[in-house]
């Protein structure tokens, strides 16, 4: 699925932006619905600071910390 076919959607709890098919519940980011709730979190593969497969956005200090 190309990433323009993909559905965006807000995450309720962080207000970031996330492909909605990337979440195991409706209206949370794959992030906060693994914090939350214990769903699995995304297996993330970065491009240019972005997630390809949910969209999370990862800054500078995260890189240099993991």
């Amino acid at each position: 699925m190309k990433e323009k076919d993909k559905k965006i959607e807000m995450c309720d709890e962080c207000d970031m932006p996330y492909f909605e098919h990337s979440s195991k519940m409706a209206r949370l980011c794959p992030h906060c619905a693994h914090i939350l709730y214990g769903y699995p979190d995304c297996e993330h593969i970065f491009e240019n600071w972005k997630c390809i497969k949910c969209l999370y956005q990862q800054n500078e200090q995260e890189y240099k910390n993991s």
